[in-house]
């Protein structure tokens, strides 16, 4: 049996014995959802199918699927989870029970499945949890993986765990994939050839629509609606100097005339964020901005309502190595998008903008600022670039 595996077998209980009392040292907001994790959650009637987003990123997939299973079942029982309170509270708002998801110990998830007897299970993205998948193996439960994506990191860990990770991989009912390289790998891990198919992302059945207003939807975010807008979104640790330093090489009398608006990733990175950017020498403030500093907004649920007022968004987690973000979103706001090279987790998004001349990359500090200069002060350029990359979210 593989080390790897033997180890997590072993330790898994173990954990699953000391959560219980592992809550006190949570923080507060954690606290009074705990026996979520521990799986104490109970559907007196069962359900027809769970549905897991790992976070608030993979939750925008899941509207798009719940509309179609409830088509295919009117009054279809669901149950949502998510592993992170903010991805909960996304789905919340869908008007389904929608919990955290259960730790990955054999008694947390004996006790969800036991509360919420689900006859199917659907897992978005990139979700192998052995204990989840050996109890529904168990106990006969198919799963399926949707908006199946792999990156060859995942994949390497999750080989790690040899032979019996590989069983549970053959054991999935469906493994439908985002693009090409996903179901190599997948098919690669173990997922049978004839159960793996390419069928997109389901991000792209829930991309938001441009404000039919876009000077209304900066009024309506405290913003001048003269004045355009510049977003970052899902900015990560790491990138915000090399922003920093691409905006400032900006002119000054061109970059007077934006306003900018910064979105964290993640808002518990927030306070690390804004001093990286004092660091590279940008003024900050989250009130009334002089015409040269950046607002920033870590509210959770809003990058979508940037997105549709900004005029261009730089898309994060793409100058550092990260992966990059979803650049389909910005696209269908109808904004003029730039992204950074690391986009292994997007990477058919981006070649089909690449394709439309609809999204501008960059590599550093130095080609940011060339790309903001050229289409801060490009109002033609701008419009041409968006247009583009409007056509190709709408296809």
């Amino acid at each position: 049996m593989n080390p790897l595996w033997s180890a997590y077998r072993v330790l898994a209980p173990m954990v699953g014995t000391l959560a219980p009392a592992a809550r006190v040292f949570t923080s507060p907001g954690e606290r009074v959802l705990w026996g979520e994790r521990l799986g104490r959650t109970v559907l007196t009637e069962g359900c027809h199918a769970w549905v897991h987003a790992a976070s608030l990123g993979e939750a925008v997939a899941v509207p798009p699927l719940v509309r179609e299973l409830v088509r295919l079942e009117p009054g279809a029982r669901l149950q949502l989870t998510s592993s992170t309170r903010s991805g909960r509270a996304r789905l919340r708002e869908l008007g389904y029970d929608a919990v955290l998801a259960p730790l990955d110990t054999p008694q947390a998830v004996g006790r969800f499945m036991g509360g919420v007897r689900p006859a199917r299970l659907f897992l978005l993205e990139t979700e192998l949890w052995p204990h989840w998948l050996l109890r529904a193996r168990a106990e006969r439960v198919p799963v399926a993986v949707v908006s199946a994506r792999l990156s060859e990191r995942s994949m390497h860990s999750y080989s790690r765990l040899g032979g019996e990770l590989r069983d549970l991989v053959r054991s999935l009912a469906a493994v439908l994939c985002q693009g090409a390289e996903d179901e190599q790998r997948w098919v690669a891990l173990g997922a049978r050839p004839e159960y793996t198919r390419v069928v997109g992302n389901l991000k792209s059945d829930g991309l938001p629509e441009p404000a039919p207003d876009r000077g209304e939807a900066l009024a309506s975010l405290g913003l001048e609606r003269d004045r355009p807008l510049f977003v970052l979104g899902n900015l990560r640790p790491g990138e915000t100097r090399a922003v920093v330093h691409g905006w400032r090489s900006v002119p000054v009398a061109l970059r007077a005339g934006w306003q900018v608006v910064a979105v964290p990733r993640h808002p518990r990175a927030l306070t690390q964020l804004q001093g990286e950017a004092i660091a590279a020498g940008l003024t900050s403030t989250t009130g009334a901005a002089p015409s040269d500093a950046w607002r920033w907004d870590a509210r959770l649920g809003l990058l979508t309502s940037w997105y549709r007022a900004a005029d261009v968004a730089f898309v994060g987690g793409s100058l550092a190595a990260y992966g990059g973000h979803n650049p389909m979103e910005p696209a269908a706001c109808g904004a003029a998008v730039i992204m950074g090279t690391h986009d292994a987790s997007q990477r058919d998004s981006v070649r089909a903008l690449d394709r439309a001349r609809g999204l501008w990359r960059v590599s550093d500090a130095s080609a940011l600022g060339r790309a903001l200069e050229a289409l801060l002060g490009d109002a033609v350029k701008r419009r041409t670039m968006a247009e583009a990359a409007l056509r190709v979210a709408a296809a």
